[in-house]
């Protein structure tokens, strides 16, 4: 908290270096002047320290965001493998699948090739 200080308005009102000059000459001034530059002080270490603290506050908060969008992209993206991953299965069935068909396939062709040979040779 301030000090009463007798010439504070009068140190205000000339600023730091006259006020600095009045402290070096001593005395009942000098005191006050010391005391005045002391408060000063204090009140840009204050204002340095809550830019300070601020600053953090803003960092944690774009850490925090950042961690929440990033638990929302993983979370997207474990659906997106299940899925391809049901989407990989159901590809590998379905190639079976028509594995199975082009095999039937194959097998009718050939049962039709041999019906026109032996066709060929009834008539």
């Amino acid at each position: 908290m301030a000090k009463d200080i007798e010439h504070r308005a009068a140190f205000e009102s000339h600023g730091e270096t006259y006020v600095r000059m009045l402290a070096a000459k001593g005395g009942d001034i000098g005191a006050q002047a010391e005391a005045w530059l002391a408060e000063q002080q204090l009140a840009r270490e204050e204002s340095a320290e809550a830019k300070r603290d601020a600053g953090e506050e803003r960092t944690l908060s774009i850490a925090s965001e950042a961690l929440s969008i990033a638990k929302d992209a993983n979370r997207i993206a474990l659906e997106d493998l299940e899925a391809a991953r049901s989407s990989a299965a159901s590809a590998a069935l379905e190639a079976s699948a028509a594995r199975e068909q082009a095999r039937w396939a194959m097998w009718a062709a050939i049962i039709a090739t041999i019906a026109a040979i032996v066709a060929m040779f009834k008539t």
